[in-house]
């Protein structure tokens, strides 16, 4: 399940310490749907850091988490319920 928050939540990075290095995050857009990308100066870039859009038409956003102990597997999900 994905937990968005409001964009206006979201604390862009030190790019200046962290350079580029960091996981994308998960943008959504109201009008395109979402984005796996970064923020940076007020504009929206995908995941390959190509220009999506201005970032005022990012209404929300979410982080990605990766793969570890909280993951479950569908077939053990279900036999569970």
């Amino acid at each position: 399940m994905i937990h968005w928050k409001p964009v206006g939540e979201y604390v862009e990075p030190n790019w200046v310490k962290h350079g580029t290095d960091l996981p994308p995050i998960l943008f959504w857009r109201s009008v395109k749907g979402a984005v796996l990308g970064f923020l940076r100066d007020g504009e929206l870039f995908d995941a390959k850091w190509i220009y999506v859009c201005d970032a005022n038409k990012v209404s929300h956003f979410s982080a990605v988490n990766v793969p570890g102990d909280t993951v479950v597997e569908l077939a053990a999900h279900r036999a569970e319920s």
